[in-house]
């Protein structure tokens, strides 16, 4: 039986998630901008607002990640990647175990720079909006 995720998980990931997506500009990137900025537009809410409430939801959701970082640009690749390392730090997490509870937050807030840049980047190059980026500290985009 599947059981409910009873961590902060599910909101730390939409969190995040909300703070990073899409981007389509060919330029000098590499990858597939437009491919790329299509995806994440077709998949923001997935995306952003992923419904997180049980174990089983969580690999369709770094799945779907992975599969739209393949076609990231190299302008946000790393940062992309970055956020794909965090969710999946705090996939691992084992209710109740403060150490491993920590380690995901520890991943999560790691990566707010990069879900700064990925909001601006999909801004400027793409014209997707994902909302806001809420972070601990102010990032400058």
């Amino acid at each position: 039986m599947l059981r409910r995720i009873r961590t902060r998980l599910p909101v730390m990931a939409t969190c995040l998630a909300v703070g990073l997506l899409s981007g389509c500009n060919g330029g000098d990137d590499a990858g597939d901008a437009e491919r790329f900025c299509g995806e994440v537009q077709v998949n923001a809410e997935r995306l952003t607002q992923p419904g997180l409430q049980f174990t089983d939801d969580i690999e369709p959701f770094l799945n779907l990640y992975r599969e739209i970082g393949a076609l990231a640009p190299i302008a946000i690749e790393l940062e992309w990647d970055q956020l794909i390392d965090a969710y999946e730090t705090a996939s691992t997490v084992v209710p109740g175990d403060p150490e491993s509870e920590q380690s995901a937050l520890a991943a999560i807030f790691s990566t707010e720079k990069s879900a700064a840049a990925i909001d601006s980047w999909l801004e400027t190059n793409c014209a997707v909006d994902i909302g806001p980026v809420f972070t601990i500290v102010a990032q400058d985009s």
